[in-house]
């Protein structure tokens, strides 16, 4: 790490905005600001740094999400039911290749219905 001359000009309008040049020796950073000077800068736009770079340490972090238990109860449902649909698959090629003994049971008699309620009954009208 070298020391190095930093050169600030800013901007006429606004002192949070500007332009760096970062220089190897004092020297250079002298006749950049001579040259500045020269072609109408003011001298209060005018900032010189001396310093040092530094070095950095990059660590990465967990990344967190806060959910409900409903999102996580849902997110284990579908892990969970990839396995049962794999399960699921391999019942239907074994019923597949395997011959009927038995009818198989009728779809039930009222449709859209689930332990005796119809779906329908569950809304009412507006």
């Amino acid at each position: 790490m070298s020391n190095k001359v930093i050169v600030m000009v800013y901007d006429s309008d606004d002192t949070r905005h500007g332009e760096i040049s970062i220089l190897e020796s004092a020297h250079k950073a002298a006749r950049l600001v001579e040259t500045l000077l020269e072609a109408g800068f003011g001298q209060d736009r005018i900032r010189i740094f001396n310093g040092d770079e530094m070095g950095m340490q990059v660590t990465h972090r967990p990344v967190v999400a806060l959910v409900n238990n409903e999102a996580s109860d849902q997110s284990d449902q579908a892990a969970a039911g990839a396995d049962e649909q794999a399960e699921e698959q391999r019942e239907l090629e074994e019923a597949a290749t395997r011959p009927r003994s038995e009818p198989r049971e009728a779809v039930a008699a009222a449709p859209f219905s689930r332990d005796g309620i119809r779906f329908s009954s569950l809304f009412r009208p507006a």
